[in-house]
């Protein structure tokens, strides 16, 4: 199966060299890579035509595209761009700071092929803490065993909820790209906007679709400060509500609010590791207060 993997670039000089380096040495290579450089200000780019040349002998059965952008958008702007230009039957997302794990593309490709998979979440490790994620332990009831590391996920719908559950952090997923012909990042958020990409793309799937969970390290995901997910404020007003919640805040259909629940979990909890003083930190909870209490009521009404 053919396998596009679309790398959304801004200010990444000290990472982008890896991160190619490590889809030069997958057992499997990428049938196409799409960079979509987002008007970088240092030298991401030059660092990645140098990489992309440095390991061309790699890459002589690889597609690569180098798009590069007049105008900062967003890392959505530029996935979107990706699944425009994409043409493989597979498509996934990778950071440009992040690295796959060499056997990770031959995998799933091998997995979503003979197990008829259409949605393949793959577990991830942060560095340098070497945390795994996802612990499945508070899910397990929700997975079925397919074979050694890899789960069925009869009800992503529900699953894509439960605390401990990641879906879209670290771009951990590998779908057909066939499902995404209808659906695109939201290119006006920077805060959970894969979790909500990902939320809608599994709401506009048939009930049939399979959906499954490799429980292994495959991508290694760096834990920068001053990333999006890492973002320190001076200010309470600068943590804008998760796009999902806004979305969803009036619906009445329950993975809708269970959803909200635990995405304003970690809303409330990036804001207190955030926010600079307990002052800034009372501020943000007495203003969204009666959205907390709502969205605390689903999270555990889900669990």
């Amino acid at each position: 199966m053919k396998h596009t993997v679309v790398i959304p670039l801004y200010n990444k000089e000290n990472y982008i060299y890896d991160t190619i380096r490590s889809l030069a040495f997958q057992e499997k290579k990428p049938s196409q890579i799409i960079i979509v450089d987002d008007a970088s200000t240092d030298k991401s780019l030059v660092y990645l035509k140098d990489s992309v040349s440095f390991f061309a002998p790699q890459f002589l059965q690889t597609e690569i595209q180098i798009i590069e952008l007049n105008k900062n958008k967003g890392p959505g702007n530029a996935r979107n761009l990706g699944i425009e230009k994409a043409t493989g039957e597979l498509i996934s997302f990778l950071d440009a700071d992040d690295c796959y794990t060499p056997s990770s593309l031959r995998e799933a490709g091998s997995i979503m092929e003979q197990k008829n998979i259409d949605v393949l979440i793959i577990g991830i490790l942060l560095l340098p803490s070497n945390y795994y994620l996802p612990n499945i332990k508070s899910f397990a009831n929700e997975l079925i065993l397919l074979s050694d590391q890899l789960y069925l996920i009869p009800n992503a719908l529900h699953t894509i909820s439960a605390p401990d559950f990641i879906m879209g952090v670290g771009s951990n997923v590998v779908i057909r790209k066939k499902y995404l012909d209808d659906i695109r990042y939201n290119e006006n958020v920077a805060l959970n906007e894969g979790i909500d990409f990902w939320y809608r793309v599994l709401k506009n799937m048939k009930k049939e679709t399979l959906v499954g969970l490799l429980n292994k390290a495959c991508i290694e995901v760096r834990e920068i400060e001053g990333s999006l997910s890492r973002i320190s404020y001076t200010n309470w007003k600068e943590i804008e509500i998760p796009v999902s919640i806004k979305r969803y805040e009036k619906s009445s259909n329950q993975y809708d609010q269970y959803l909200m629940g635990m995405l304003s979990q970690r809303w409330l909890e990036h804001a207190m590791e955030r926010l600079p003083s307990w002052r800034q930190k009372a501020l943000f909870v007495l203003h969204h207060a009666p959205l907390l209490i709502k969205n605390y009521y689903y999270f555990k009404k889900r669990k």
